[in-house]
């Protein structure tokens, strides 16, 4: 809409380099092959009715509906759910409604977690799989084409400290162990690596040598006329994409029906009454509170993962909540008092800030704190999550979970 698509200082697509190939009308740049192109997602009805007819129509089956986990769990519907395995992902502090998230996972038989950091998820674990972390592995090739084709590939710099895995060799081993790892064409990261090289060895030794690759071609932006002259300049071929203005607009389409922006989609509509445009429903966050609770991510930490690292714990070992001055003048509250925030989906309790730096009307608190690990003495029960206190309810549409709660808030 502000025309700052596809030209300078505007956002783009990435140029891989299928699409270079295109232009060019040739096999010139190295397409990534799939070493696990065999693997396809089987054809069942996912927990969350993700992607199929019914109030989950539009939501892509390769993100799915999180809150919907703990009911399909407790209701056993549309089937029994009898094992959890979970990736990299704590639940628990990134989910609405961890208390019912515990239930649910309280009546599992096996719950398997992987991840490179102990989590709340481990605490109710059967089974835990330590990862190495990005600097203890090797990792597959990945396209970073931003103006032209480019590759980055991320290299182990020390070997695992202590018994940790990498991911891929988790799953395969795992794969192996069972017996289902028929449709494995590939051993260790090594050979994955070769494979989506497509036996390109140069291409492989490259990157292992210097972590990235790119071509020295003219870059492109295909409503950006200099740019794209200087692309043709080189390689006449391409003159076939260009329109009669000199831009390329045709490969400049977006994925929509329309290949344009949509304001206003009859489809949504016609599931969603009154959804299919911009609106302004649903909006209140306050519920009857006078006080919205919002959250957001500090410099320091990744999300709720690293709260336990030595050097990062020192740095900020808690979360205190914000609060304007003249709201803790209202409220009789006092910087550094130990307060209470609840609402009708939980309580939480934390230390308080006053701060200029926040509305009257408002809270605000870091995400990632409050964690349920008695294994990890310096972090279990400091702070306050906010997962405790959000509203279950799913935004219509995409399903999405609304992190902005209306709550109270009085001295411990």
């Amino acid at each position: 809409m502000m025309g700052n698509w596809e030209v300078k200082g505007g956002l783009f697509g990435g140029k891989n380099a299928k699409t270079f190939n295109k232009l060019v009308s040739e096999d010139k740049f190295p397409v990534l092959k799939n070493p696990d192109e065999k693997f396809k997602v089987p054809k069942v009805t996912r927990l969350d009715f993700a992607g199929e007819t019914g109030r989950h129509k539009f939501v892509s089956r390769k993100h799915g509906v999180l809150m919907d986990i703990n009911d399909a769990i407790l209701n056993e519907k549309p089937y029994a759910i009898k094992g959890w395995f979970n990736i990299r992902f704590n639940h628990l502090i990134n989910v609405a409604e961890t208390m019912k998230s515990i239930e649910a996972m309280k009546k599992l038989d096996f719950i398997v977690v992987s991840d490179v950091y102990l989590n709340d998820m481990a605490t109710f674990a059967d089974v835990i799989l330590p990862e190495s972390s990005y600097l203890e592995r090797d990792e597959g090739i990945e396209d970073k084409s931003g103006l032209k084709p480019a590759y980055m590939i991320r290299n182990k710099v020390i070997d695992p400290v202590g018994d940790t895995k990498d991911g891929a060799f988790i799953f395969r081993e795992l794969a192996r162990r069972m017996k289902i790892d028929e449709l494995y064409t590939w051993n260790d990261i090594r050979e994955f690596r070769m494979q989506q090289a497509g036996g390109d060895v140069n291409l492989l030794a490259t990157l292992e040598k210097d972590g990235f690759i790119t071509w020295d071609e003219p870059g492109i932006l295909f409503r950006e006329k200099g740019m794209i002259d200087k692309f043709v300049a080189k390689y006449p071929v391409a003159t076939k994409f260009v329109g009669e203005n000199g831009l390329m607009d045709d490969m400049a389409k977006l994925k929509t029906k329309s290949g344009k922006i949509e304001l206003f989609l009859p489809d949504v509509e016609a599931q969603f009454a009154g959804y299919g445009a911009l609106n302004d429903k649903d909006m209140d966050t306050f519920d009857g509170h006078d006080l919205c609770l919002t959250c957001g991510k500090t410099p320091i930490h990744t999300n709720g993962h690293t709260q336990a690292v030595p050097s990062l714990h020192d740095l900020m070992s808690d979360s205190p909540i914000w609060i304007n001055p003249k709201t803790a003048k209202r409220k009789n509250l006092r910087d550094g008092d130990m307060v209470v925030v609840k609402n009708k989906f939980g309580e939480q309790k934390g230390k308080l800030m006053v701060t200029e730096g926040i509305r009257e009307d408002t809270l605000f608190i870091y995400h990632g704190f409050g964690h349920i690990t008695p294994a990890l003495k310096s972090i279990d029960h400091v702070g306050l999550n906010t997962s405790v206190l959000l509203n279950p309810a799913e935004g219509p549409v995409a399903a999405t979970m609304v992190t902005n709660v209306g709550v109270s808030i009085s001295k411990a």
